[in-house]
């Protein structure tokens, strides 16, 4: 090394001196150590090779245990709506007239309700009061399904009343299309 270097760097002659003698050494026992590496190696493969396990074969990676299992959650998810859906189908009824075409009017305990009334309708000229439904019948309708979808429960009174209504002789003897005229003010 150059004088200016050691100078600069606070570091002996002596010192110097010992890091070359240090650097001699580990060159001449690292040789030794390599061909002490190289023998252990070789033996350590002659005692593989006799003990005669075969190599395994490669494991699957886990991208490819997640993906599997994603798509079949996937599938059992969609397998599970599709058939709730069709229990739902089932169980729900097919007719369309469950809901009534208009509220069914209850009397209430004295008690009354205003709706105000919009600024649009206002102006216009409010039209009568009519105390008749008209209804059309539908598939599975009864005289009996329809009091209580107009009236809200079941009372004989009002089925004559509704067959006097429309000149029935026969309550039991509905088409489907047929147009009942429903009294709204018993």
């Amino acid at each position: 090394m150059k004088s200016t270097t050691l100078r600069r760097s606070n570091i002996t002659r002596e010192k110097v001196a010992m890091m070359e003698a240090l650097n001699r050494y580990n060159r001449t026992h690292q040789d030794q150590d390599y061909y002490k590496t190289q023998s252990k190696n070789r033996e350590l493969d002659a005692l593989w090779q006799s003990f005669g396990v075969k190599p395994q074969k490669s494991e699957k990676a886990p991208q490819v245990y997640f993906v599997t299992g994603l798509i079949a959650g996937v599938i059992i998810t969609l397998l599970i709506t599709t058939f709730v859906s069709l229990l739902i189908n089932f169980s729900t009824p097919k007719d369309d007239s469950a809901i009534p075409a208009s509220k069914p009017v209850t009397e209430s305990s004295g008690r009354f309700s205003f709706i105000p009334a919009d600024n649009t309708s206002s102006k216009k000229v409010a039209a009568p009061v009519t105390l008749n439904e008209e209804y059309v019948v539908k598939e599975g309708d009864t005289l009996e399904s329809i009091v209580i979808r107009f009236y809200g429960a079941f009372d004989m009174n009002k089925v004559n009343a509704i067959q006097e209504a429309n000149k029935m002789a026969n309550p039991n003897a509905l088409s489907i299309g047929q147009k009942l005229i429903i009294p709204m003010n018993q």
